[in-house]
């Protein structure tokens, strides 16, 4: 019975630093949806489509190259949704 305490409150301290990261994620993807949004204006000013396939592919390739403990799929599947996210708020007046 002891050992699942031990095993119960080294689960909780890894959930609290999982909370802690996700934190951080947010803000950071909050950073990246402002600074996208200054690009969506930049681009409706230059007349540019909202959609780069090409500087998408560089990024999710870019990406994946540091992927690390992470599969490369695993990668490339939250860097597109992460990109469509921002897309929508450059596309947003």
């Amino acid at each position: 019975m002891k050992e699942s305490n031990v095993f119960e409150k080294e689960l909780e301290a890894y959930r609290k630093e999982i909370d802690k990261i996700d934190n951080k994620i947010i803000e950071l993807l909050n950073k990246r949806g402002i600074i996208a949004q200054k690009i969506g204006n930049l681009k409706y000013q230059m007349k540019k489509d909202l959609s780069q396939p090409q500087r998408e592919k560089d990024i999710i390739e870019r990406i994946k190259d540091n992927s690390g403990i992470l599969k490369s799929v695993s990668i490339e599947a939250i860097w597109k949704e992460i990109i469509n996210a921002c897309k929508l708020i450059q596309d947003t007046p």
